[in-house]
């Protein structure tokens, strides 16, 4: 780490991952760390020494570091669970930042708690960050935010609100079936071929109700020599986003998509999302969640 001291710091705090930003009086990034010791790999008593090891040398003695996080570190597993918010709702909320208590008196920690929706039930942790962040340079915008990932949401937001989303589980879905079926046999573990991808895409999308057999198919096709292992993983990526995207339709028709999430995800879904007649825009995942976490700051400290 740099020997820098920090002014407040950020914190992306996933299931399986830990990244921390050390911020400066202007609200520049001063220095940055990161660990694999993710919410899913820590009991409670082991959140405060973790953090403290990746962030120590940005603290000093001599006054309290504010440090803003979010993610599954405010789950019920986490470090303290953090309520929702109900939609509609603003994403981020300061009557609703939650406070973990520490033993380091040199930190002042507070959780952005997640979103839920009651009907149909869905909930999201750390989103809501990235929106509040993309919101803080758009805070008009009126259309449909997706963020790809484990987990994909596709959010609806008008007039600063979350109004309602829905969560795919495609990315999961794509790692059991490629690691843990027949079809791991006829799948390479990396590669990539386009043509693939978008036959998968449109097969998915077009005719959703024959996923089983599609699936099937790509573990018969290797059989016979028709299908090598990268264009089988390809053609399985795009069938589970076709039907991603054929489930999706009322959020993405006749508005405006942005996306927000890792650069080679969010080029598939763009190009996915452009194959199936739709069109969206990209934002950039780090300014989201680090612009999130920053008004999180200042609605709390009145900056």
């Amino acid at each position: 780490m740099n020997n820098v001291k920090a002014t407040w710091i950020a914190a992306d705090w996933g299931a399986t991952h830990m990244r921390a930003w050390a911020i400066g009086i202007s609200g520049d990034v001063l220095s940055y760390n990161e660990s694999n010791e993710g919410m899913k790999d820590l009991q409670q008593d082991q959140f405060e020494p973790t953090l403290v090891r990746l962030i120590g040398n940005w603290i000093g003695n001599d006054k309290i570091t504010p440090v803003m996080a979010c993610g599954m570190v405010g789950a019920r597993e986490g470090w303290v669970e953090t309520p929702y918010q109900q939609t509609p709702c603003v994403p981020i909320n300061k009557n609703q930042l939650t406070a973990a208590s520490t033993h380091d008196s040199r930190i002042q920690v507070n959780l952005v708690p997640g979103v839920m929706q009651l009907e149909p039930a869905d909930i999201m942790r750390g989103e809501e960050t990235q929106i509040a962040g993309f919101l803080e340079s758009d805070p008009n915008y009126d259309g449909i935010v997706c963020l790809p990932g484990t987990h994909v949401k596709w959010v609806k937001v008008s007039e600063g609100k979350i109004r309602k989303f829905t969560t795919f589980m495609t990315g999961e879905l794509f790692s059991v079936i490629s690691l843990n079926t027949l079809i791991r046999h006829s799948i390479d573990a990396s590669g990539w071929h386009q043509p693939s991808f978008e036959k998968g895409l449109m097969n998915g999308f077009e005719n959703p109700g024959l996923i089983a057999s599609e699936l099937f198919s790509l573990r018969a096709e290797s059989i016979l020599g028709e299908l090598d292992g990268k264009s089988a993983r390809a053609r399985l990526s795009g069938l589970l986003l076709g039907i991603e995207l054929h489930g999706t339709q009322n959020y993405w028709q006749e508005n405006p998509v942005v996306f927000i999430g890792s650069e080679l995800l969010t080029k598939h879904y763009q190009k996915a999302l452009q194959i199936v007649g739709g069109n969206g825009l990209s934002f950039n995942v780090e300014i989201a969640t680090l612009s999130g976490l920053s008004s999180a700051y200042k609605q709390l400290h009145n900056n």
